[in-house]
């Protein structure tokens, strides 16, 4: 009976290590909603990016469509992978102390990004956080007019904090929230100017 207990608990350890060496690892979460970079995406994008820009020279961007910022050409490492997932003119504003926009329309456009590693934020960014503040937005009128200021105190109290953005972003993060913008006009052209890559991007409004 003890020599058939032994045999019996190696066959069941046996078969537990077997399992063990044949697991599949977990895979990498990313941020909700935007597409996940790999090489072959990334080349396409970036075939499509070079095609597709405006007069203003920025990346034509559509609602859902990822973007981001690359250690180099084709790369399928990211510094940073986003998509605008909304963006609502007008939006009904929960905070606890709301503001009238000072513009004319305030418009909330829903984020979700994810960040690349440590080392990459040192190789194109000196190390310093990422960031998709209002201030690096523009706002351009159906007649083609540029908006001075669209970073207002009403865009900063429309929503409770646990909504919007961060105002920074560390690497190897994942974040989802608003962005708030104060512009004169409810039809236009949203732009967002990333400083450092001088790369930009921009939307319609309404979203198309």
């Amino acid at each position: 009976m003890k020599k058939l207990t032994s045999v019996l608990g190696i066959a069941l350890l046996a078969v537990t290590m077997a399992g063990c060496s044949t697991a599949e690892a977990e895979p990498k979460p990313t941020a909700p909603n935007v597409e996940p970079a790999t090489a072959a995406s990334s080349e396409n994008r970036s075939n499509e990016d070079a095609a597709n820009k405006s007069e203003r020279g920025n990346i034509v961007k559509k609602v859902g469509e990822p973007a981001g910022v690359s250690g180099q050409e084709n790369s399928n490492e990211k510094l940073i992978n986003f998509a605008v997932q909304d963006i609502e003119v007008d939006p009904v504003c929960t905070g606890s102390y709301p503001q009238p926009s000072e513009n004319g329309h305030l418009v909330a456009v829903q984020i979700a990004a994810e960040t690349g590693s440590a080392e990459l934020f040192e190789e194109l960014y000196y190390g310093t956080d990422y960031s998709l503040s209002n201030h690096n937005w523009e706002f351009i009128t159906p007649k083609g007019t540029t908006a001075n200021n669209i970073a207002t105190v009403a865009t900063y109290s429309c929503f409770p904090e646990n909504e919007l953005l961060p105002e920074s972003i560390d690497p190897a993060e994942k974040v989802t929230g608003k962005i708030v913008l104060d512009v004169p006009a409810p039809v236009g052209t949203l732009i967002f100017n990333d400083v450092l890559s001088d790369v930009s991007w921009e939307w319609s409004m309404p979203s198309k």
